[in-house]
């Protein structure tokens, strides 16, 4: 009788796959998550950026694991990073289980921030558009605590840390979603074109500053954001002026500082009417060309799969379609 029990309970053990004693045979952590961005991203560069590293801790945690294998996981091929068989074979059930536990940690921190809605936007979107707006949300939801947290990053944060979260998209780039990891399950929705016009302050169009065409804007200061590199080529091109040589550059880091420049005097900006309403209506800016809107692209909110069921972020992207 005792032998007999003795096997059923043996039977009912778990075994991992380094014995029969249960534990699970696993590379540490920090090998698998460095071999994992390394061969989705194809870069050792990329994915030393993603993981906020550098990039010879990334190769030596790469090293490690294929030590720890015993086979080689990543060829070079010139300047950039080829998979083997070997690694070809484990990048993607090692990408579903990192994002389960992403999703999974994720859950949890919702549950220990109750009556908090975090959103993530590029500086530009909330300086200029959001924060203005956002205490008629907060008057519609009475003791909920709002963190806006603004990122540089385009594509490169996950959706699943935030409860909302807000992009500029162009049709092929959202095709392209579905294949980055994390981003498979992610609810989205349009709620802004992203159309751009020249403005400037009234008093750069005084004397010799005024233009009656596009040509005129050879004689002013154009104003650039790094953020939207090729932004007044495209306007440029689709205004019948390609190739125009204004009177000098000035480059900033983002979208809202090149419209503070402008508001300042310092030449031409490119702007979204929709979010300088306040600066056109109070006479700080113009729009020279008012008819020329330049752009293909429209603002989305974004909801990882673990908000699929929340209230507040669904509440909260339906007031951004009115906002």
């Amino acid at each position: 009788m005792n032998s007999a029990h003795g096997k059923s309970s043996a039977g009912l053990s778990p075994a991992g796959p380094g014995g029969g004693n249960g534990a699970r045979r696993l590379p540490p952590l920090n090998m698998l998550r460095a071999f994992e961005a390394a061969g989705r991203l194809l870069s050792v560069t990329h994915a030393a950026r993603e993981m906020s590293v550098t990039q010879s801790a990334v190769s030596h945690q790469i090293k490690a694991l294929e030590s720890w294998l015993g086979v080689a996981l990543v060829a070079r091929e010139g300047r950039r990073l080829a998979l083997t068989t070997a690694g070809a074979a484990l990048l993607p059930g090692l990408t579903r289980a990192l994002d389960l536990m992403a999703q999974s940690t994720a859950g949890i921190e919702r549950l220990t921030r109750r009556g908090t809605l975090v959103v993530n936007a590029t500086s530009t979107l909330a300086s200029q558009w959001l924060i203005p707006r956002l205490a008629g949300f907060c008057a519609q939801m009475p003791g909920l605590d709002v963190q806006l947290v603004t990122t540089l990053g385009h594509l490169d944060f996950e959706p699943a840390q935030y409860d909302v979260s807000i992009r500029c998209f162009a049709d092929s780039e959202l095709a392209a979603l579905p294949a980055r990891a994390g981003w498979r399950d992610v609810a989205l929705g349009p709620f802004i074109p992203d159309k751009l016009t020249p403005v400037c302050s009234p008093a750069l169009l005084a004397g010799d500053g005024a233009m009656e065409s596009p040509q005129g804007l050879a004689r002013h200061t154009l104003l650039h954001s790094r953020s939207t590199p090729v932004a007044w080529q495209r306007w440029l091109e689709e205004a019948g002026a390609p190739g125009l040589q204004p009177a000098g550059d000035l480059v900033f880091d983002h979208a809202h500082l090149s419209v503070q420049a402008a508001i300042q005097g310092l030449g031409v900006a490119l702007g979204n009417p929709r979010f300088l309403g306040d600066a056109l209506a109070g006479g700080l800016l113009v729009m020279p060309f008012a008819q020329r809107l330049s752009g293909e692209k429209n603002y989305y909110w974004l909801r990882p799969a673990r908000a699929a069921d929340d209230p507040v972020s669904a509440a909260f992207c339906a007031w951004l379609a009115v906002a």
